[in-house]
């Protein structure tokens, strides 16, 4: 956002100095501003784009571009060993995540980020913060649809 705000900031001032007949000494400052601005924009993009996440009796289905997971159908629930709730230990500061610890590999989640705990792997798929939902909507909705595939005791899952 501070990216959008400067680059706006300097694209205007880009304009005036393009209509005024000021010196050239800040060009290369004024110049970069519009491109400042576009990435100010990407980001703001990226930081809005659509993250779902559905779980109902079929099974989970997950949406979100920051993890990179695209479970656009619902994977079922047999096809994990285990759902848990979790901080990564890549980045624990940052809240728990959702991590699902597939049998096998499935199609549309990343393993970069992945948890190894022996031959168990989980993924995180979201970080729980960036729910629109409390997270007691999701933990009664794992308990209620995953059953005893979701643990709530985090160092079980393998």
């Amino acid at each position: 956002m501070a990216l959008m705000v400067a680059g706006a900031l300097g694209t205007i001032l880009f304009g005036g100095w393009l209509f005024s007949d000021a010196g050239r000494r800040h060009i290369v400052i004024l110049i970069l501003s519009p491109l400042v601005f576009l990435i100010g924009l990407i980001g703001l993009i990226a930081t809005l784009t659509p993250l779902s996440v559905y779980v109902d009796r079929y099974g989970i289905r997950v949406r979100n571009k920051r993890t990179r997971v695209n479970l656009s159908t619902p994977v079922p629930w047999q096809a994990f060993s285990a759902v848990t709730i979790e901080p990564t230990p890549d980045a624990p500061d940052d809240g728990p995540y959702l991590v699902v610890w597939p049998r096998g590999p499935i199609p549309g989640l990343p393993d970069d980020n992945a948890i190894r705990r022996g031959d168990a792997v989980g993924i995180p798929v979201v970080l729980l913060s960036d729910l629109a939902h409390p997270t007691e909507e999701l933990v009664d909705a794992l308990r209620r649809f995953a059953g005893p595939l979701f643990q709530e005791d985090m160092t079980s899952a393998t």
